[in-house]
C-alpha cells in the first residue's frame, strides 16, 4: 500500500468528527427509543427487542476484531490497497452469510414458545449481520487510512436513517414491530451499499487473496482474546449478583450501572482516533508517545464526564427513575468511579494493540477477574450491591495499574507520560475545545 494513500491525520479533527458521530448517534437512539416505545406500546416495543436482539447483540462479538485489525494492516502499508478492500469486501460477505445461516437455523432454539410466531420476521432480520460486517470492515479501511470524517460518518448513518424510516412509517400509518425492524434493517444495509460503493472499483477489479484474509483473521483473534477479557471483566458483576442478591437488589443496581455508563460514549472517540493515531506510526518509539498523548487527552473527557454524572446523580435518579430508586445512589457513585476506570483502560488498552502489544490486555483483565470474584463475593454478601459495585471500582482499577505498570517496567516509558494535569497538557485541551465549538459553530 503506499504512503499516498494514507492521509494528513489531523488530531482535532478526527476527534470533532467522532465526538459529532458519537453525540448523533445518542440522540438519535434516544429519539428511535422513545418513538418506538411510544407508537407500539409495551407489547409491541417488546417484540421488536425480539426480532432485533441476536443480530444487534452478536455483531461485536462475531465480528472478532477484524475491523481493527484491517485498519491495522492500512495504516502499517501491509498490502495493495485494492487487494485488501477486495478481500475485506469477501470476507465480510462470507462471514457475514455463513453467520445469518447459522442464526437463522438457530432462532427457533432460542426463541421461547410464546415468541415463536415472531420467527418469521425473526429469521429475515438475521440479514442484518451481513451488512453491518460490510460497514464495518470497510469504514476500517477509512480508520486505518484516517479518514476520520467519513469512519464518523459512516457510524452515525445507519441510525439516522432508521430515524426517517420511522417517520416514514408514522406518515404512512404502518405502524408494526415487524416494520420498525424493517426500518433498522434499511438503516443498515443503505448505509453499507453506499460504503461498498466508494470502493466498487477495487472490488471489482483486484483479486481477493487467501494470505492477506488468514493474514487478517489471525490479528483479528489476538486482537479479540482481550476484548473479550474486558467484555467478561465489565459484566461479571451482573453475573454474581444474579445468583447472589434479590431480584429488587439487582432492580437497583440496574438503575446505578445506567446512571454510570452514560459516560461510555465519551471514552469512544479516543479509543477509535488513539487507535488510529497510534497504528499509523512506524517506527516504536513514537507510536508509544502517540499512546501516551492520547491517554492523557482521554483523562480530561472520561474524569470529566465522571465528575458531572456524580454531581447528577442525587437529583438525576429521583427524577428518571423514583424516589424507591434512592438506594441506588452509593452504587451509582462506585460504578461511576468504576467506568472511569473503564474507560481510561479500554483507551489504553486499544493503544496497546496498535502499537502491537495485544497480550497485556488479557493479563490485566484476568487480573482485574481474580480481585472482582476474590473482594466482590464476600463484599457482595456482607454490603450488598454496594460492596459489588465497589469491587469492580477496585477491579478496573487494578485493570488499569497493570496496563500501566507494563508500559513502565516492560516498555520503557516514563510514568509521568500517563499524567494529564501539567500545564502544557492543559492548554493543548483548551486550544482543542475551542476548535470543536468553531467547528460546530460553523
Amino acid at each position: 500500500m503506499s504512503s499516498e494513500s494514507l492521509l494528513q491525520f489531523s488530531t482535532k479533527r478526527a476527534y470533532a468528527a467522532t465526538f459529532a458521530a458519537t453525540l448523533a448517534i445518542r440522540c438519535v437512539g434516544m429519539i428511535t427509543g422513545v418513538l418506538s416505545a411510544r407508537l407500539l406500546g409495551p407489547t409491541g416495543r417488546g417484540e421488536l427487542a425480539v426480532i432485533i436482539f441476536l443480530p444487534v447483540l452478536l455483531i461485536p462479538i462475531v465480528a472478532i476484531e477484524l475491523p481493527r485489525s484491517i485498519a491495522y494492516s492500512v495504516s502499517k502499508r501491509e498490502e495493495s490497497s485494492a487487494e485488501l478492500v477486495a478481500t475485506s469486501f469477501w470476507l465480510a460477505i462470507a462471514l457475514g452469510v455463513i453467520q445469518a445461516v447459522i442464526l437463522m437455523a438457530a432462532l427457533p432454539f432460542f426463541l421461547s414458545p410464546n415468541n415463536l410466531y415472531l420467527l418469521g420476521p425473526a429469521r429475515w432480520f438475521a440479514i442484518y449481520l451481513p451488512a453491518a460486517n460490510l460497514t464495518l470492515f470497510l469504514t476500517g479501511i477509512d480508520q486505518g487510512k484516517g479518514a476520520m470524517g467519513r469512519f464518523a460518518l459512516f457510524q452515525a448513518l445507519p441510525g439516522a436513517i432508521y430515524l426517517l424510516a420511522v417517520v416514514a412509517a408514522c406518515w404512512m400509518g404502518a405502524l408494526s414491530p415487524a416494520r420498525f425492524a424493517f426500518g433498522v434493517l434499511v438503516g443498515m444495509a443503505i448505509t453499507a451499499a453506499v460504503r461498498v460503493m466508494l470502493d466498487w472499483q477495487s472490488i471489482v477489479h483486484a483479486k481477493p487473496r487467501w494470505s492477506i484474509a488468514s493474514r487478517l483473521l489471525r490479528r483479528g483473534m489476538t486482537f479479540y482474546v482481550p476484548a473479550v477479557a474486558g467484555f467478561v471483566l465489565m459484566r461479571s458483576d451482573t453475573f454474581l449478583l444474579v445468583r447472589m442478591t434479590t431480584a429488587e437488589a439487582i432492580g437497583f443496581y440496574a438503575v446505578a450501572q445506567a446512571i454510570a455508563t452514560g459516560q461510555i460514549g465519551a471514552v469512544l472517540p479516543f479509543v477509535q482516533v488513539g487507535f488510529a493515531a497510534v497504528a499509523r506510526e512506524m517506527e516504536r518509539e513514537k507510536a508509544l508517545q502517540t499512546l501516551a498523548h492520547h491517554f492523557r487527552l482521554a483523562q480530561f473527557a472520561v474524569l470529566g464526564i465522571g465528575v458531572a454524572a456524580a454531581a447528577l446523580t442525587p437529583w438525576a435518579i429521583p427524577l428518571l427513575f423514583g424516589t424507591k430508586f434512592s438506594e441506588a445512589t452509593t452504587a451509582a457513585y462506585l460504578l461511576i468511579v468504576a467506568s472511569i476506570f473503564w474507560g481510561l483502560g479500554q483507551v489504553l488498552e486499544q493503544g496497546l494493540r496498535a502499537a502491537g502489544y495485544p497480550r497485556p490486555g488479557i493479563a490485566s483483565n484476568l487480573v482485574g477477574l481474580m480481585v472482582l470474584f476474590g473482594v466482590g463475593i464476600p463484599a457482595c454478601m456482607r454490603f450488598g450491591i454496594n460492596g459489588m459495585a465497589a469491587s469492580l471500582a477496585v477491579a478496573q482499577c487494578i485493570n488499569l495499574v497493570t496496563l500501566v505498570a507494563f508500559c513502565v517496567v516492560k516498555l520503557g516509558m516514563a510514568l509521568r507520560l500517563f499524567w494529564a494535569f501539567e500545564p502544557g497538557m492543559v492548554r493543548e485541551v483548551a486550544g482543542s475545545v475551542r476548535f470543536r465549538v468553531d467547528t460546530v459553530s460553523s
